[in-house]
């Protein structure tokens, strides 16, 4: 029985070295790596919004504690129904980031720490955010009515674009350095804060060079009325105190339920960059189920 036992504990051990794995990809100075991103959004009733593009990254400098990399958005194509107000939206800010160089640092395992060129970024896309929602006012007639003042949205471009977002954004699942740094075990979870602002948690699983994570929404009742309160001020003040006023009558009624789940699966290269990514996003909010499909590979 003892045996049995003690080779039981054996084949644990072994099993979790084998299900672990350390992510730090092989980097040197002028190293490239060209990606392509398709991405689908499914939205009811108003169809699908399908975006290529195609991201860079370029190893420009290696230093005491890390590397220094330039992440370039290259060519930006849309297909949607004319009709499609969110994909025309989608559109207008995948294209604003066409040609934008960000410039960050990493330490050694490649994990970005910082956004070295963050004043030049903020002022380039405030100067697209206005040329980007001109066009669509002017393509949107009815959406001059539903947003009056212009500078609500150009606000929920620039909120993409501060140093903590971008940072963020690049731990996502859709960006090849999302896992660097990690040691990733079977069964392990971890928490994190998502590009909309929910808080997930996820779980991992790995399998050879491929790895898992499946996330949920994990957020209580009250986290959830302060984000939606605080997105209410950030974007509509005038309407802030009703919102407020009624939070606990709106969120029982179920008419601001929101739910989300995810699943990203990565096939890593034995240099540790991705190969493909894989990712399938469903969001549903008041009744509304939007699925978004992303397939990222390496050319």
């Amino acid at each position: 029985m003892k045996k049995i036992l003690f080779l039981s504990a054996l084949l644990t051990v072994a099993f979790a070295a084998q299900a672990q794995l350390k992510i730090a990809p092989k980097m040197q100075k002028g190293d490239v790596k060209n990606y392509t991103i398709v991405a689908t959004n499914s939205i009811p009733m108003q169809g699908d919004t399908k975006i290529t593009s195609g991201s860079k990254y370029t190893v420009v400098d290696a230093t005491a504690d890390g590397y220094v990399l330039d992440i370039e958005t290259l060519e930006v194509q849309v297909e949607a129904d004319a009709n499609n107000i969110t994909g025309k939206l989608m559109a207008a800010a995948e294209e604003m980031q066409k040609g934008v160089v960000i410039r960050v640092t990493t330490d050694k395992d490649g994990k970005p720490t910082k956004v070295l060129n963050l004043d030049e970024l903020r002022q380039k896309m405030d100067k697209a955010a206005d040329s980007a929602i001109d066009k669509l006012f002017a393509d949107i007639p009815q959406l001059s009515q539903a947003i009056p003042d212009k500078s609500v949205l150009k606000n929920q471009f620039m909120d993409t674009f501060t140093e903590e977002t971008i940072l963020r954004g690049l731990q996502e699942s859709t960006s090849p350095l999302a896992l660097n740094g990690k040691t990733i075990i079977t069964g392990a979870q971890e928490e994190y804060i998502s590009k909309d602002g929910l808080k997930m948690k996820r779980m991992y699983f790995v399998n050879g060079q491929n790895v898992i994570a499946n996330s949920t929404l994990n957020m209580s009742k009250d986290e959830m009325k302060a984000l939606l309160i605080k997105q209410v001020e950030d974007r509509a003040p005038e309407q802030a105190q009703m919102v407020k006023d009624n939070i606990d009558q709106i969120m029982d009624s179920g008419m601001l339920k929101i739910d989300m789940t995810q699943k990203d699966t990565y096939e890593l290269q034995a240099d540790g960059w991705p190969k493909s990514i894989v990712t399938e996003n469903t969001t549903e909010t008041m009744g509304q189920k939007v699925v978004t499909k992303t397939n990222i590979t390496l050319k």
